[in-house]
């Protein structure tokens, strides 16, 4: 008997707190419901050429290339604004010169690029650091762009690509 009246005891407690109980019981029936995802092991990989553009390509045909790979995405098309074209640093050669007259030291310091000289009569300069462009926003066009999982999948991919923030990329329906 003891066992049925704490029973009914727990019973009359809860029954002020149904409505919390039916919120928490509807919030764990939608963390149940499928999201829509498609995780099945049939879709194959994309081929490693497909993926990867030649690496003197510029990115934005790298991207456009990728970006038609996204289940969904169809056709695609990207613009991207550079901020600015990137920098170079070159190797240079000083060369410091002290001359010594009537007690008085004088330095100076030359500076010069330093070049390759090739075979074919041609030179080029000796680069020690690239650093790629900086991009200021992006538009992407795509067949695709009216579903709002493509739109997000496009968007993380541009993110990762660029380094851009999600509020200077703009993604929109191609005709």
């Amino acid at each position: 008997m003891d066992v049925k009246k704490r029973f009914d005891a727990a019973v009359e407690k809860l029954k002020g707190a149904k409505y919390v109980l039916l919120v928490l019981l509807a919030g764990l029936v939608l963390l149940l419901l499928p999201t829509g995802r498609e995780e099945t092991s049939e879709k194959e990989p994309p081929e490693e050429s497909e993926v990867q553009a030649s690496p003197d390509g510029d990115l934005e045909s790298r991207l456009q290339e990728i970006l038609s790979l996204i289940d969904g995405a169809g056709r695609v098309r990207v613009l991207l604004t550079p901020a600015d074209d990137g920098e170079r640093v070159l190797a240079k050669d000083t060369e410091t010169v002290r001359e010594s007259r009537d007690g008085e030291t004088r330095t100076e310091d030359a500076e010069s690029s330093v070049v390759i000289q090739r075979s074919g009569g041609g030179s080029e300069p000796v680069e020690i650091t690239c650093r790629a462009p900086r991009y200021r926003g992006a538009v992407i066009a795509a067949q695709g762009a009216d579903n709002a999982k493509v739109r997000l999948e496009l968007l993380e991919a541009v993110k990762a690509a660029t380094g851009l923030t999600g509020d200077v990329i703009t993604i929109v329906k191609m005709r």
